[in-house]
């Protein structure tokens, strides 16, 4: 029997209101429904169930029957789909080598290292895009599986299929038959998670793949929280004070938002979190900047940390072509790495691809338009439910996208009465051919061949960096990114007024009119999420730029040094100098006099400080407790209830207000008191909040106190991760240097109960050598295998937060003598030619 579930006409549920505890426990779904996991496992119907399967499962006898979930590398499986023989090799790490006769058998081949590896996360994965979630977990996955179901990502991947090269669909259909042959032909259980979530893959398919990359495009398309935390904030703060809260980018013109804003100011409930979806380095120098004459590139892509990883490493060959590089499980070819003569390297843009939509509702089904009344486009979804009856959702739309529900935990007590909100994304489109330049990217072996592939690139917009054995390197940011009206004072910042055409998208930037740089005369060319656009860009990609201090610093150490090597790029990659502190400490020292003598300790070492952010030195601790007590300082008077949610580093809202730059030196001033406070005695406070912390953590002796102590990476696992007891089966960490400004990144959370352990930063390093290829290194954050039994779990995770890498030989001698196993996949009879 399956029970109706409807939107009433602000968009609400009826009958069965999605809990906001109802999420479950991936990462990004954190942010789409802004849950503290540890706290709805204690509530959730089915929490005690789970714990208590678990324990059975986890018992002596049952161990080793899961053990036996590990696959077989050596030997031969007899598979169909292939047109000949495919070898496996894997080396030290289980790092596959795919040896094969054409392109599609290599990918077949990819599929099926991919299924033994990380079959539990490309499950979880296409669950999540399908909006299936709820199937495994029960009710904690409702509210995740009626958002996702109401943008219909997986029904734009279906359809998508339609749209691609018969070669492309030829391709991901090869990669889905060797993830199938997989599935046919394994031995034992599947791993402990199936057992756990109660269900078993269904066949693989191309859109599953295409469903992969929505992931990502949603995972790194972030627009619509800093809209939604603006307009949250118009129920606490002034136009003014939200301006000023989250302000420009340094050097870009101040954003006044519009008087409509006042339509939020009754908000209820707490803002949440607005998650980080920027965060990535990459750099490439031409030939007459590197030692041999050759490009040299490097890349680190920063998510946040899993287990297992989010990248997989893979060698793929096959006549005329070595692949090598980084794979996003379930995603078709080399994601980012190089071939025999090219390499790239991508890093988030962040442009503004979303607007949200406040849509005035008419008399029915209907909604304002500018030339009257619509009615709204419906279709209902049917969702499962573990432990439950089914629910079914009338999902509407307006001519600008989805209505998202009002019981969505972000914009729960948002929305005006006699309104909803709707969401525009150029990602919600059934033409959408990332997947065609993902699969293609990496055969280019020019630039014109690079940027032609990049044609076909939707979302989510990057920073393409390119660099090719014949001394070429440039870059593009690709991306259909729309144009707004010069009448549109929303600025792309708050929810536009749906009924106004003025606030409707003029189209997109032209391909052609893209940033893009050929060959600079200066020889280097770095992002780090920053500003890319020249001086004069005719159009606007964003006015939400990641602060610029990671690319100042890195621009800072390419342009030092006149020839670059495989070294000077990997003291790049690894380096922990805080460029933020430097702006931000002298700030901070001169608040004087310090009124007690352990102030004035933490004081004189910090005055010596070279701000490194070494994981064996107390320095960087005093300093981060000191900056995170400051942003308490300065703005939880002012927003109340809203603090936790905006209690960040703040980097460039601290430096204006301590430098007085555009008045907002009144943030220093505690609302609740009568008497004015100044900067200089919010800092000392701050001081003074930040050692008592230290000490009650880590003792009276400061001189002892090790950043690396509290600044761990944690691998959450998916999904147990947030699972009280469970999670500690399955996560891992390991202490690390860096921080949130650093190139080597470490970011964490002021907010958490652990508000220093790094939870965001580089999921792969790889430094390419278009010289000497086979002189490339890589490694990923934990290792191959996602099941919690290998080896290969965690293997390279040591390695990883040390600063070590690995190399993936290309050369057939060098990859016989690494392998340590070998498996050939025969065709069987009826795969035959």
């Amino acid at each position: 029997m399956l029970k109706r579930v409807a939107m009433t006409a602000d968009g609400a549920l009826e009958d069965a209101p999605c809990p906001a505890a109802a999420v479950p426990p991936l990462f990004l779904i954190r942010f789409w429904g802004g849950i503290d996991m540890s706290k709805w496992w204690g509530r959730a119907a089915g929490g005690l169930a789970v714990v208590l399967l678990l324990l059975v499962v986890m018992a002596t006898a049952e161990i080793a029957r899961f053990k036996a979930s590990l696959p077989d590398y050596d030997g031969v499986v007899r598979v169909r789909g292939l047109s000949a023989p495919v070898r496996i090799l894997r080396d030290d790490h289980a790092i596959p080598h795919i040896i094969a006769k054409s392109r599609a058998d290599a990918l077949f081949g990819l599929g099926f290292t991919a299924a033994q590896d990380r079959m539990w996360q490309m499950e979880f994965v296409r669950r999540a895009m399908q909006g299936r979630v709820a199937e495994a977990v029960g009710q904690p996955g409702v509210a995740s599986d009626v958002f996702i179901r109401t943008l219909g990502l997986y029904r734009l991947a279906e359809r998508s299929v339609a749209h691609l090269r018969p070669e492309t669909r030829r391709l991901l259909e090869a990669y889905a038959a060797g993830v199938n042959a997989y599935l046919q032909t394994r031995k034992g259980p599947l791993p402990v998670e199936f057992a756990l979530a109660g269900v078993t893959p269904e066949p693989w398919r191309p859109a599953d793949s295409i469903a992969v990359l929505k992931y990502m495009q949603l995972s790194l398309s972030g627009n619509m929280y800093g809209e939604l935390a603006r307009a949250r904030l118009a129920g606490r703060l002034s136009r003014r004070q939200i301006e000023e809260l989250l302000p420009p980018t340094p050097g870009d013109p101040e954003n006044p938002l519009p008087a409509y804003l006042s339509l939020f100011a009754h908000a209820t409930t707490a803002a949440l979190p607005v998650p980080d979806t920027t965060a990535s380095n990459n750099w490439v120098v031409s030939g007459a900047r590197s030692v041999t004459g050759s490009p040299l590139l490097a890349n680190d892509p920063h998510l946040g940390l899993t287990i297992p990883s989010i990248w997989y490493l893979a060698h793929l060959s096959f006549p005329g072509e070595d692949l090598v590089g980084a794979v996003l499980p379930g995603g078709p070819g080399i994601t980012l790495g190089r071939n025999r003569v090219s390499a790239w390297g991508m890093t988030n843009t962040g442009p503004d691809t979303q607007d949200l939509y406040l849509e005035k509702l008419g008399p029915g089904d209907t909604y304002v338009t500018p030339t009257g009344t619509e009615r709204f486009q419906t279709r209902v979804e049917t969702i499962a439910v573990r432990f439950a009856k089914p629910l079914r959702i009338t999902v509407r739309s307006t001519r600008h996208g989805p209505v998202l529900p009002a019981d969505y935990p972000r914009i729960k007590g948002l929305v005006p009465k006699g309104y909803v909100l709707a969401l525009a994304w150029t990602a919600l489109t059934e033409d959408d051919k990332t997947v065609e330049a993902s699969v293609n990217i990496d055969s280019e072996k020019s630039t014109a061949e690079f940027v032609s592939v990049m044609r076909d690139y939707l979302s989510p917009m990057q920073n393409a960096v390119h660099a090719h054995a014949d001394g070429h390197i440039g870059l593009i940011l690709a991306s259909r990114v729309p144009l707004r009206d010069p009448a549109n004072d929303s600025l792309g910042l708050i929810p536009a007024k749906g009924w106004d055409a003025r606030y409707d998208w003029k189209g997109y930037i032209p391909f052609d009119r893209l940033p893009r740089i050929d060959d600079p005369p200066s020889g280097q060319i770095a992002t780090a999420n920053n500003k890319t656009v020249p001086a004069g860009y005719p159009y606007t990609l964003t006015r939400e730029w990641e602060d610029p201090f990671r690319f100042q610093r890195i621009d800072k150490l390419l342009a030092q040094t006149p020839r670059h090597s495989m070294e000077s790029f990997k003291a790049i990659q690894l380096d922990i100098h805080d460029r933020y502190a430097e702006d931000l400490l002298p700030l901070l020292l001169r608040a004087g006099p310090w009124p007690t003598p352990q102030a004035r300790q933490a004081v004189a070492m910090l005055s010596r400080w070279d701000y490194a952010m070494a994981a064996g030195r107390p320095e960087p601790l005093i300093y981060e407790a000191w900056d995170r007590a400051l942003v308490k300082r300065l703005i939880a008077d002012e927003l109340g209830p809203e603090f936790t949610a905006f209690w960040s580093h703040d980097a460039v809202f601290t430096l204006r207000v301590l430098r007085n730059e555009h008045g907002e030196g009144h943030w220093c001033d505690d609302v609740t008191t009568k008497k004015h406070e100044d900067c200089a005695s919010r800092i000392r406070l701050a001081l003074d909040d930040a050692l008592a912390e230290l000490r009650e953590a880590y003792g009276s002796d400061m001189t002892e106190w090790r950043w690396g102590e509290a600044h761990h990476a944690i691998f959450a696992h998916l999904p147990l991760g947030d699972v009280p007891v469970l999670g500690n089966l399955f996560n891992r960490e390991i202490e690390v240097s860096g921080g949130a400004f650093t190139i080597r990144r470490g970011d964490f959370k002021f907010s958490s109960s652990r508000p220093y352990a790094a939870i965001h930063g580089s999921g792969y390093r790889a430094i390419y050598d278009l010289a000497h290829p086979d002189n490339s290194l890589y490694v990923i954050t934990t290792g191959e295998s996602g099941n919690v039994f290998s080896p290969y779990y965690d293997d390279q995770m040591p390695m990883w937060a040390h600063g070590d890498y690995v190399r993936i030989p290309t050369a057939p001698k060098a990859v016989e003598a690494a392998a340590k196993y070998r498996l050939t996949l025969q065709p069987s009879s009826a795969s035959a030619p």
